[in-house]
């Protein structure tokens, strides 16, 4: 399922936002699998380089516990990080993985409506 996940996001992204989109990673407990990485990019990381970053978004615990769903403001959909040259937003898809992008900060305006689209694709079985 977040391979197909991952496929139907890098089409949709390139389609709807084109360069503005950086990268589309999996990332999973011991690893993480590349789906998308724009070509200036792969010229400026090595494989190591760029699993250094991202190892820096492994999280914990990709769901959060059921007793946070009950919380006011509902369970953990996705994660926003913002930094000076990229959005990296990361969805949650099960207890050991999760889909990794990264984006211009152009596109974070309307951030949003990409994030409930890209959710969507996740959700959706084919």
């Amino acid at each position: 399922m977040t391979e197909a996940a991952a496929r139907r996001i890098v089409e949709y992204l390139r389609d709807r936002i084109g360069r503005e989109l950086r990268t589309v990673v999996i990332v999973r407990e011991a690893d993480w699998e590349i789906y998308y990485l724009r070509d200036d990019l792969q010229r400026e990381y090595t494989r190591e380089s760029f699993g250094e970053v991202v190892d820096h978004f492994q999280l914990d615990a990709p769901k959060q516990p059921p007793d946070v769903a009950e919380w006011p403001v509902g369970g953990r959909r996705g994660v926003v990080h913002y930094h000076e040259t990229a959005f990296v937003v990361q969805f949650p898809v099960s207890d050991t993985e999760s889909i990794l992008i990264s984006l211009t900060p152009e596109v974070g305006q309307d951030l949003l409506a990409f994030m409930e689209a890209c959710r969507n694709l996740i959700e959706d079985d084919g």
